[in-house]
C-alpha cells in the first residue's frame, strides 16, 4: 500500500484524493505515509553516521565527538542562528539525510545538483507563520555549505533564517527553519518603539507580548496534512 501512497503523492495527490483511488480512510493513509517519512529519517541517520565513520577512519583528526558537537549545536530543529555582532549573524545547519530523501522521492529533486539558498526573513512583532514576514531576501549558497556569516543586517528587528532549495522558476521550498534573533539598537532613536505594545500586555489587551518574535512550529507538510483533513 505504501508504494502506491508514494507514487500518487509523486503525482501530486492530496491525501483525501489518495484515499479515494485506494478506496481507503485519510486516516490510514496519513498513518501509512508518517510510518514512511519516519523510516526514511532513520535510514538517513544511520547513513549518515556510516559516512561520519568512514570519513574519521580516512582523517584520523576528525574525531567522533566533532560531529557530535555540530548536532548538538544544530539542536533538533538542525538549523541554528547566533548574533555575532551588533549587525552580524553566524548561521549554520545541517540537512538530515532522511528529509533529502522525502524531498528527492515527493519533488523529484536531486539533493547533489539543485540549488540552495538562505531566505532571511524579517518577523519583528509578528507571529511568522512561513509567509508574513515584513520583507525577505534570499542568498544563494553552495550545495554542500553548511554555514554562512550574514552582514548589515538591520538594527533593533528580529530576523529568523531557512534553508531551501530553488527550482528551476527560482521558487524556495523550505527545508530547515533557525531560531529566531534579536538584532541590537544602534541609535538613540530606536528607543521606547515597543512602549504601545508594553502598554497593551500590561492592560491585558493581548495575550501574547508583541515586542517578541515568534516563530510558527508547524512544517510545510503537517500544514498539508490539516488541508487535506479541512477538506475531508
Amino acid at each position: 500500500m505504501i508504494e502506491q501512497i508514494v507514487n500518487l503523492r509523486r503525482k501530486g495527490l492530496s491525501f483525501r484524493k489518495i484515499a479515494i483511488e485506494l478506496n481507503s480512510t485519510v486516516g490510514k493513509v496519513q498513518y501509512q505515509w508518517k510510518k514512511y517519512v519516519k523510516e526514511q529519517e532513520v535510514t538517513g541517520q544511520v547513513e549518515e553516521k556510516k559516512s561520519n565513520k568512514e570519513l574519521q577512519m580516512k582523517n584520523p583528526y576528525v574525531t567522533e565527538s566533532f560531529w557530535t558537537s555540530i548536532d548538538l549545536l544544530a539542536k533538533k530543529n538542525g538549523m541554528e542562528a547566533w548574533l555575532t555582532s551588533e549587525e552580524t549573524a553566524l548561521v549554520f545547519w545541517r540537512i538530515p539525510e532522511g528529509k533529502w530523501q522525502l524531498i528527492s522521492t515527493y519533488y523529484d529533486i536531486d539533493p547533489n545538483s539543485c540549488s540552495l539558498a538562505i531566505k532571511i526573513n524579517d518577523i519583528t512583532s509578528i507571529i511568522y507563520n512561513g509567509s508574513n514576514a515584513h520583507n525577505h531576501r534570499l542568498l544563494p549558497v553552495e550545495n554542500k555549505q553548511e554555514s554562512v556569516v550574514l552582514k548589515d543586517l538591520v538594527p533593533n528587528r528580529s530576523f529568523c533564517f531557512e534553508i531551501g532549495v530553488l527550482d528551476v522558476y527560482q521558487s524556495f521550498l523550505p527545508i530547515l527553519q533557525s531560531n529566531s534573533l534579536h538584532t541590537p539598537r544602534t541609535s538613540q532613536d530606536h528607543t521606547g518603539i515597543m512602549e504601545k505594545e508594553l502598554l497593551k500586555w500590561e492592560n491585558g489587551d493581548v495575550s501574547i507580548p508583541n515586542w517578541i518574535e515568534h516563530v510558527s512550529t508547524y512544517s510545510y507538510y503537517e500544514l498539508e496534512e490539516q488541508e487535506d483533513v479541512k477538506k475531508k
